[in-house]
């Protein structure tokens, strides 16, 4: 077979059990995973193309890509488009990252519907926002109209995006003590503002000022 090469031998790596190192006309080549080692077929003796040796990389690069996927999802859930964001910036791209996001899908372990609802949830329990800002964060995440709001939806289902608001409102108004009523008012207000629950709601709930001394 014309520019190929001899594969003298396969050794399982010392720091690695799970991979091997191929040596090619006795001088080390590259490294692979046992699964790739397993799919490509090759054995001791076998003599590889340039083309062959580009369609096992190829397999490499491709696990590798999933293997980055699996931990980042291990970490924390992802939507579609943070998974690619980050599969990107580790140097895979094109269709090696549409793929590895397909099989995340098909695997249920990346689905945006269900991020946009856990996300949602997650957020009003740590840290709760305005309705303005959660769909602003969920745009940024990759996510749709319509799972959007889903996730608003889920929000505030068993606390109104209004008594969310009043309850940070009662918290931070009693950091306020040390200030006159109308510096109070402000740093209250521009709170609820920075948390993106829109205009007219935090004017509702300062023209109550005195009942959130509760």
């Amino acid at each position: 077979m014309p520019n190929s090469r001899l594969i003298t031998d396969i050794k399982l790596q010392e720091k690695r059990k799970d991979r091997f190192s191929i040596f090619l006309e006795n001088e080390f080549a590259f490294g692979i995973h046992q699964d790739v080692l397993l799919k490509s077929g090759i054995a001791r003796g076998d003599s590889l193309s340039q083309e062959k040796i580009d369609a096992i990389l190829k397999m490499e690069f491709v696990r590798n890509a999933r293997e980055k996927a699996l931990r980042l999802l291990a970490y924390r859930a992802r939507s579609k488009k943070e998974l690619r964001d980050r599969l990107t910036q580790a140097g895979y791209e094109g269709q090696v990252v549409d793929d590895t996001i397909a099989v995340m899908e098909r695997l249920r372990l990346v689905n945006d519907s269900e991020f946009a609802v856990m996300y949602s949830r997650n957020r009003m329990i740590t840290k709760p926002v305005g309705e303005f800002l959660l769909r602003r964060e969920l745009q940024q995440k990759g996510i749709l109209e319509a799972d959007i709001n889903k996730g608003v939806e889920e929000a505030y289902r068993e606390k109104s995006e209004y008594q969310a608001a009043k309850e940070l409102a009662i918290r931070n108004k009693k950091k306020q003590v040390k200030l006159d009523e109308d510096k109070a008012k402000k740093r209250v207000t521009d709170f609820l503002m920075r948390r993106g629950f829109h205009w007219d709601l935090v004017k509702g709930i300062l023209e109550d000022w005195e009942l959130l001394d509760e």
